[in-house]
This record gives structure tokens, C-alpha cells and sequence, in this order.
């Protein structure tokens, strides 16, 4: 698909620069906390051991970076397969993850929701697809900002 002939409605429909979408919230159980833990196998102690964290600037265990960037992901994915699908798009590929922050500590018990911006739509060098980029911002319960990043993906016309 070259820059010329990309649908007029894709450039101001579901699926736009501009464009905000906001996931379901989910709190942060302890069994999720551990089962992520586990799997990704942050073992440090900021991430396993109460007494080591009690006298930390935090009190108790945090949720390591990893973990969070594959929950928002998680978060993310219902929204935007349905924002691409009402756009007529496929999603080929996840090309990156880029610019991350993590900006405050996640706890047991916290809950999280994405904040979704589309940043960019570009062709592809070869005229084939799309590369979307968006901008998540991750916040908990108090509105907090908790993590930011930019992801991209290859889309292409259904």
C-alpha cells in the first residue's frame, strides 16, 4: 500500500494519529503478582522478600519493570485488536518496544489500566503495510502514572 492509496477512511477512522482508547482496569492480586514474578523470573528480592523490602523506600515488594510492560500488553490487547479490526487492519507484527519509564512503584492490590495514544501511521518502505505507533501510559487507582512507553506494529489492509 503506497502513502497515496491508503484508505481515506483507515487515515481518519478507528485507528488514527491522535486518536485515545482507554483498556479495562484490573487489579493487581497477590496470586497475579507472584504468577508474573515467576514466569519472568525477576527473583530479585525488590520483587520476593517482605522482610528485605520493609526497610525500603517502598515498605514492600514491587512489581518489577518486565512485569509490568507484559501486563499493559496484556491490558492492551482486547482494545487494540478491536480499534485495528473497525479499521479494516491486521496486525502482522509487534516491530518494538521503545522510550520506556517506569515513573512509580506497583504494589499487590494496585489496579492498573492503559492509557492508549496513536501516535504515528506511516507506510511501510515498501508500500505493503503500515507501522503504527502508539503511546501507552500505565496508571493506577489514584490516576498516578506509573509506567510510559511506545510500542510499533506492522498492519496491514484485511
Amino acid at each position: 500500500m503506497s502513502p497515496d492509496s491508503a484508505p481515506s477512511s483507515f487515515i481518519q477512522g478507528p485507528f488514527a494519529p491522535g486518536m485515545m482508547m482507554r483498556t479495562p482496569r484490573r487489579t493487581i492480586t497477590d496470586g497475579d503478582f507472584s504468577a508474573i514474578v515467576n514466569v519472568t523470573w525477576e527473583s530479585g528480592p525488590l520483587h520476593t522478600d517482605d522482610v528485605y523490602m520493609r526497610d525500603s523506600p517502598f515498605r514492600q515488594r514491587i512489581l518489577g519493570g518486565p512485569c509490568l510492560i507484559a501486563m499493559a500488553a496484556g491490558l492492551t490487547s482486547a482494545t487494540m485488536y478491536a480499534s485495528w479490526d473497525a479499521a479494516g487492519l491486521d496486525c502482522h507484527a509487534a516491530l518494538g518496544i521503545d522510550e520506556i519509564r517506569y515513573v512509580a512503584p506497583v504494589f499487590t492490590n494496585d489496579t492498573i489500566h492503559v492509557e492508549i495514544v496513536v501516535l504515528e501511521l506511516r507506510p511501510t518502505p515498501g508500500g505493503s503495510g503500515l507501522v503504527g505507533v502508539v503511546g501507552d501510559t500505565v496508571r493506577k487507582q489514584d490516576d498516578r502514572i506509573v509506567m510510559t512507553m511506545k510500542r510499533s506494529y506492522l498492519l496491514k489492509s484485511k
